[in-house]
């Protein structure tokens, strides 16, 4: 009898029998047999003879189960999973006294064949085949459980393998993607400044054929006023495009406040119809208790007035624009906008039954001077001012657009105060006297200066101008009324420096700030000054040093 897997070993038996002629008689039988036989003399032979896994068959004596059972059933305790070693244990009929516990003990290994003694070679022949079988089966079990682990480490390579390349895929994938945004922000930048580049070449003809045009007519003439005021226009519509574009940046100056939704709708309505043609109907849809928003509400009038010319222009042939406003507690079941916006809103949607926008063009519908309107029918302006405005007032835009038609919708935050305690607060008093007002003006550019002091004389006041916060700070400044200082300024300190040192050397000196881009807010807490926003008219900048008359009056008492 040999191992199954190699035909030529014979099978290994050790044997066990430490009184009398015992080991040397049954090593001559089972040699006999063919086997390969060691004589354990000691328990350390029992325990290294177990713990071979070529060891077909283990024949002991009962008198081991008295002397080395300890460190035989621990032996065979430790073997591998596979392995059930084969065991037989000669006993005699006089049990010997304790042998009875150290049988209790070894029960639980089943494999174990318990013979007479004296037994016939035949009996012991016949275990000692059983015992044979019964290994090479359990040889056949540790070959497939050695195939299933050799499967198992295969099938986890693979699986790293893979794991492996999909992770290279994912960071290959999210290296094109990020290439892709990163042209699309090129593409968008460059549609940005040639759109920019084109506006204000239209507007700089304008104002350079007006200005090449007046010395050459008669001051007063009808050609002359016509001159100004084609350079009047021009000015105008170049402030509108650079608010538009701040809007889109997010850098505009808002004038944030309480603002009631649906009184602003009912103002608007008509001017909102007048928008349409006369073949497109208008539906107002406003929720009762509808919030007061924080927002700005000329900003929020051209917002809307943007979206609706959006949905005439969806609408050739007319039909249906609904302009809804409601309460949204975010996050919601009710709309995802995509962003991780929190707490109360109020949402303004406006929507039409055109042909809807392709997934491109929705795409990219946000971006300035993106537009599929004929040269001449649209900047593309309009939805990145109704973004930016959004976005910079605490809340977001979004667009859903079906082939049944395009909802533009804005959410706008819930305002923590009324209307009444707003209108309190910024309550301004009218165009009060500014004859000989002493202001302190601070302006590094030479152009921007020379304007402004020619402004601040026809509003009445008297200024002195410094080129920057520094020199300002040096001024005899308990000789000046006000102080009226660009915000964007060269140097270690801009505008709102400058407001916040005079707050701490002169508490009662009255600021006004002129920006052209939005400041943050959080600069601004404490310093309760004025902001003007660029570029400003006569009458705007009158009515900002009007509403600081009453601190200079103060001051002065």
């Amino acid at each position: 009898m040999t191992d199954p897997r190699k035909s030529d070993w014979p099978a290994s038996v050790a044997i066990c029998a430490p009184s009398g002629n015992d080991a040397p008689t049954l090593a001559r039988l089972f040699r006999k047999w063919g086997a390969w036989v060691s004589i354990c003399a000691s328990a350390e032979d029992v325990v290294a003879a177990v713990s071979d896994e070529a060891l077909t068959l283990l024949v002991f004596t009962e008198e081991v189960l008295e002397t080395w059972a300890d460190p035989l059933a621990a032996a065979l305790g430790a073997q591998p999973g596979w392995s059930d070693l084969p065991s037989i244990v000669l006993s005699s009929e006089a049990m010997r006294a304790g042998a009875g516990r150290q049988w209790r003990f070894l029960r639980r290994f089943a494999n174990l064949t318990v013979l007479q003694r004296p037994c016939s070679a035949d009996l012991l022949y016949a275990a000692f085949e059983s015992a044979c079988r019964a290994r090479a089966w359990q040889y056949t079990v540790r070959a497939q459980m050695q195939n299933l682990q050799a499967a198992a480490a295969l099938l986890e390579q693979r699986v790293q393998e893979r794991t492996t390349q999909l992770l290279e895929e994912v960071e290959t994938r999210k290296r094109a993607e990020s290439a892709l945004a990163e042209a699309r922000k090129l593409e968008a930048l460059g549609r940005l400044t040639g759109g920019v580049a084109h506006d204000f070449n239209n507007l700089l003809q304008v104002v350079q054929g007006s200005a090449t045009l007046l010395p050459l007519v008669k001051p007063g003439s009808e050609a002359f006023q016509r001159a100004l005021q084609a350079i009047e226009r021009a000015t105008a519509r170049g402030a509108k495009l650079t608010q538009q574009l701040l809007a889109f940046g997010r850098r505009q100056a808002l004038a944030a406040g309480p603002l009631d939704i649906e009184s602003q709708l009912d103002a608007m309505a008509d001017l909102l119809r007048q928008s349409l043609r006369e073949q497109t109907v208008l539906r107002l849809e406003v929720a009762p208790g509808l919030w007061q928003a924080d927002a700005d509400p000329t900003q929020l009038e051209v917002a809307l007035l943007n979206l609706v010319v959006n949905a005439r222009d969806a609408l050739p042939r007319g039909g249906q624009v609904v302009l809804d406003a409601h309460n949204l507690t975010l996050p919601s079941a009710q709309v995802d906008t995509g962003t991780d916006l929190r707490g109360d809103f109020v949402w303004l949607s406006v929507a039409d039954n055109g042909t809807g926008m392709a997934p491109e063009v929705a795409r990219h519908a946000f971006e300035p001077f993106f537009t599929t309107k004929q040269v001449g029918a649209g900047t593309g302006l309009g939805l990145s001012q109704v973004h930016g405005f959004a976005c910079q007032s605490g809340g977001t835009a979004w667009i859903d657009t079906t082939p049944a038609g395009t909802t533009v919708s804005i959410l706008l935050p819930r305002s923590g105060r009324t209307a009444a305690q707003a209108a309190e607060s910024a309550a301004a008093p009218g165009l009060a006297p500014m004859q000989d007002l002493r202001v302190l003006y601070v302006e590094d550019d030479p152009e921007v200066a020379e304007a402004g002091l020619a402004l601040l004389g026809v509003v009445g006041c008297k200024a002195h101008l410094v080129p920057d916060a520094a020199a300002a700070l040096e001024q005899p400044l308990r000789e000046f009324d006000l102080v009226f200082s660009d915000v964007m300024m060269p140097g270690e300190m801009d505008g709102i420096d400058l407001a916040r040192a005079l707050r701490n050397s002169h508490p009662g000196l009255p600021v006004l700030l002129a920006s052209g881009y939005a400041v943050a807010s959080e600069r601004l807490a404490g310093l309760d000054i004025v902001m003007l926003a660029k570029p400003y008219s006569r009458e705007a900048l009158g009515q900002a040093i009007a509403r600081l008359v009453p601190a200079v009056r103060t001051r002065a008492a």
